[in-house]
């Protein structure tokens, strides 16, 4: 007990059973000295005093038994409880209720009158009448609209005090109606082990609430007697248990903060708990204790939910195909699916794809393959998804397979891959019109490594190697430049580069470019979309949370595209960047981001010249900026009936835009067309 802290039980004993499974079994009985107001007994004295308020009749009439007094009591004692009570009276707090017919059942809280004011304002408004005493001290008769409500009453008393509480005894009926309930300060009781480290000290203090027939609760009982120290502070009242909890509505903040992957740290950081000037009573250690709690929960009958989710979204989504592969023991193996938008825009989009499987963010660290592609947007485009316990040939033709067949038996023209063994061998098997080629960053990403200080010291050598890979366009120069470049440097024998020119037509510009990819060479665009789905989804997300979150990835996308859709649509383009009539015609039917690209193209072209006519239908362009290059620089145009024209440099095959070079002949043959449209009219 604390120096100058007076006996405080302001409990008037039960002498009989509560009634219907309500009795006071399990309360151990105080001892006789410290029955009573204040630790004493009632005298002739106290019994005058709550006589004179109508309190003792009331008490006498409901059945109550007069306590048995002790002759002699302490006056410093008796001041005080005297004191205590008179303030809780005069402050408006009622005397102990009557009994009478207790509810048996009925709902866990009572819905309180309008005009009533509830305990914690009460407190408030009567503090400025008790100036010595706390502002939320637990008076006998205490009515609370619920058990929480005086939970949190007597949690906001224990702040004052330095203490902390926990939930206590209780009793139910029958019926599972809640009649009692106590709470007790967190030093009460003792550790089964004598070895642990613990803060239990059999503290007495408590207090008890009775339920009333309107389903409200009272206090019926206090405990104020404490044998512990108090803490001090706001950094040491915090650590009771009691102060560090989370409310419901920071639950909610916290659950969805690490559905979005946002790291425990930045959480603690966006509710305040590291800020040092911060009131809030939350702990590092409670908000990680739940993020804990959370993951738990998640794990549970993952593959249940997993399933419960799909069946959701097939209600909402009468397109989605969902695909399954079992192992010999019926456990999943793969899991493949595809939205109806996905199969809408792979009808689309779908002639150009890329597939990596290098994303492995959910909890069983199981490679996710994505196949996506690119809209008229020129956006990253997600055709499905598909998760895989292994990478073996058999896994991914099982993938490809049921990905064509879901897409209505359509195979990609051009598929873009890492260097992965297995993936091309099932492509070979399973999609045989699909043309397969190879990332070129994967293959080229360890050219530094490979080479030596032959590519990181020597400038010249980098220069031209990588003008070789990313500007020859022509098969042939590519192939003697290449020669020449691994004789001029002494690389003739080295492994890496001869593997590469092994591999040329898998990955080099010049082998891409009469094949359809949407301007993709590398698996770039598969790479974006998993960097994508990691600010989305945790790193050890279970599996019906990690299918959550891809959905949210894809509506992303589609809100995106929405996007560029509207800004096509508003975007007026009455002002022409080079003002050629085809220029407009392009503005028509291009959307936003493809006619920026396509004016690119427009404006480059203006660096290039007829150099040569070969005849009415074919002829060579030079680039007129690198005059010293001009052998170097020359490019075929022809034109092939009255709607086609095609340039050496396959840009238009590669792309599915008109290159500069034909951009540059198509304007100078309008020109002439034009000329010699008016010099018809001026003859």
């Amino acid at each position: 007990m604390q120096d100058g802290e007076g006996i405080r039980d302001l409990d008037l004993m039960e002498t009989t059973g509560f009634g219907d499974g309500e009795g006071m079994s399990g309360v151990q009985e105080e001892p006789v000295e410290n029955r009573g107001l204040g630790g004493k007994n009632w005298g002739a004295e106290a019994r005058a005093e709550h006589m004179e308020t109508g309190a003792f009749e009331a008490w006498k009439a409901a059945g109550r038994m007069e306590l048995s007094c002790q002759a002699s009591i302490e006056e410093e004692k008796k001041s005080t409880s005297n004191a205590i009570l008179r303030s809780g009276e005069a402050g408006g707090f009622p005397p102990r209720p009557r009994r009478g017919k207790r509810a048996r059942e009925g709902p866990n809280e009572r819905i309180a009158p309008e005009d009533e004011e509830d305990a914690v304002t009460k407190a408030i408004r009567l503090a400025a009448e008790r100036p010595d005493q706390p502002i939320f001290f637990p008076y006998k008769g205490t009515v609370f609209n619920s058990c929480d409500e005086a939970k949190e009453f007597y949690n906001l008393y224990s702040w004052e005090k330095g203490f902390g509480i926990r939930i206590g005894r209780g009793c139910k009926n029958s019926k599972e109606y809640r009649t009692r309930q106590d709470f007790v300060c967190s030093c009460e009781g003792t550790d089964k082990s004598t070895t642990a480290a613990s803060i239990r000290t059999e503290c007495k203090a408590m207090i008890r609430l009775l339920r009333q027939n309107d389903h409200s609760w009272y206090i019926s009982r206090v405990v104020d007697t404490h044998n512990h120290p108090f803490s001090a502070g706001y950094g040491e009242n915090k650590q009771w248990k009691s102060h560090s909890d989370i409310d419901p509505l920071t639950k909610d903040l916290v659950k969805k903060l690490r559905e979005n992957n946002i790291s425990v740290g930045r959480i603690c950081n966006i509710l305040g708990v590291s800020d040092a000037t911060s009131s809030k009573t939350m702990r590092k250690e409670s908000i990680r204790s739940l993020c804990a709690k959370l993951s738990q929960e998640n794990m549970k009958d993952d593959i249940g939910k997993t399933m419960g989710l799909l069946e959701d979204m097939k209600k909402t989504d009468p397109g989605l195909e969902v695909r399954f592969q079992m192992d010999s023991s019926g456990a999943m193996k793969t899991m493949l699916w595809c939205t109806g938008k996905n199969r809408v825009d792979y009808e689309n989009f779908g002639d150009a794809i890329t597939f990596d499987t290098t994303f492995r963010t959910n909890l069983y660290s199981l490679p996710l393959g994505l196949f996506v592609g690119v809209n008229n947007h020129f956006q990253s485009i997600v055709f499905g998804g598909v998760l895989l316990t292994s990478e073996k040939t058999i896994d991914f033709e099982w993938a490809f397979t049921n990905f064509v067949e879901i897409m209505n038996g359509k195979a990609p023209l051009t598929m873009l891959t890492d260097q992965c063994a297995a993936m091309a061998k099932a492509i070979k098997s399973t999609l045989r019109t699909t043309r397969h080629r190879w990332c070129r960053w994967h293959v080229l990403k360890d050219a530094k490594k490979k080479l030596g200080n032959i590519y990181s010291k020597r400038k010249k050598f980098k220069r031209e190697f990588n003008k070789v890979i990313t500007d020859e366009i022509d098969i042939r120069r590519f192939e003697n430049e290449w020669v020449k470049l691994l004789k001029e440097y002494r690389l003739v024998k080295n492994k890496y580069l001869k593997r590469l020119f092994k591999h040329r037509d898998k990955w080099a510009k010049p082998y891409f470019m009469d094949i359809f990819c949407a301007g993709m060479t590398s698996t770039q665009r598969s790479e974006s979309a998993n960097h994508m789905l990691k600010k989305f989804i945790q790193w050890v997300a279970p599996m019906h949370l990690f299918v959550s979150k891809f959905n949210e990835l894809q509506s992303d996308r589609h809100d995106q595209e929405g996007k560029e859709q509207h800004s096509t649509k508003q975007v007026l383009r009455k002002k022409l960047r080079v003002g050629v009539p085809i220029e407009r015609h392009a503005s028509t039917v291009y959307t936003r981001a493809m006619y920026e690209k396509f004016c690119d193209e427009l404006f480059e072209s203006g660096s290039f010249a007829i150099f040569k006519r070969i005849n009415a239908s074919e002829f060579i362009l030079v680039d007129t900026k690198n005059e010293e290059e001009i052998e170097a620089k020359h490019f075929r145009v022809k034109l092939e009936g009255d709607n086609k024209i095609s340039c050496e440099c396959g840009f238009y095959e590669h792309m599915g835009m008109l290159c500069r070079h034909t951009l540059k002949v198509s304007d100078e043959l309008l020109n002439w067309i034009c000329k010699s449209v008016a010099m018809i009219k001026l003859y």
